[in-house]
């Protein structure tokens, strides 16, 4: 009996090894289900109607939203058209105001002289080089030549110089400030400045022009640093 059953599992694991090693792969076609079937009664599948739904109902609220984006556009500009054009009018009618941009363009224009005068006499100084030179015609002509490459140098440089660093500050500006926070900062900041612009000089004796322009320069510096750590940190 032990015999007679190792033989038949002899039997069957050749049987076995023959089919695995002569199988045939066969291909069965199986019709694969669609997710919307077509109705019976009817032409239009559900797919096509929940499409068309999905359509309208999307047309419908894309025009809702260009509606408010551009009724809140025209509010935002009618607000800013306001608050400028007030503003404007109140620093016209105030003394304090005009009388402080008076003294801070004087400044600047009392600063560019002084270095005109300096860029002037450098040239000067320079220019005497062509004293060494015998003939006066060759002097005079060396001496004018070497004063306006000075000069024209000194101003070449200097206007480089005040295009690259005003390029920079757009830059700055574009990147990190081009938004309505800007112009709000911007408004809010003028309207201080001009509104209460007298108890702020009793205060703090400051020019109120350049009050704006430092207040403008440290609302930058805190905007490029907060992007700055927003960047860092992957939230942007």
């Amino acid at each position: 009996m032990i015999e007679e059953c190792r033989d038949k599992q002899r039997q069957a694991e050749q049987e076995r090894d023959y089919a695995l090693s002569h199988q045939k792969k066969v291909e069965i076609p199986v019709e694969k289900p669609v997710l919307y079937q077509k109705c019976q009664n009817c032409n239009q599948t559900a797919y096509l109607r929940a499409k068309e739904k999905y359509d309208m109902q999307r047309e419908k609220l894309s025009g809702r939203y260009k509606a408010k984006t551009v009724m809140y556009e025209a509010l935002m500009f009618l607000l800013i058209w306001y608050s400028a054009s007030t503003t404007l009018f109140q620093m016209i009618r105030s003394n304090v105001f005009i009388s402080d941009c008076g003294r801070f363009f004087d400044i600047i224009a009392t600063f560019i002289q002084t270095i005109a005068g300096c860029i002037v006499l450098t040239g000067k100084n320079v220019a005497q080089i062509s004293d060494g030179i015998s003939n006066p015609v060759v002097a005079g002509i060396g001496y004018w030549l070497i004063r306006i490459l000075v000069c024209g140098g000194c101003l070449v440089g200097a206007g480089i110089l005040l295009a690259f660093i005003g390029i920079k500050i757009a830059g700055l500006y574009k990147k990190c400030c081009w938004d309505m926070i800007t112009i709000l900062v911007t408004l809010i900041s003028m309207e201080i400045a001009i509104y209460f612009g007298d108890w702020i000089k009793t205060v703090l004796p400051i020019n109120l022009l350049f009050f704006l322009l430092f207040v403008q320069l440290v609302y930058v510096g805190i905007r490029w640093y907060v992007k700055g750590c927003r960047e860092n940190r992957g939230c942007v």
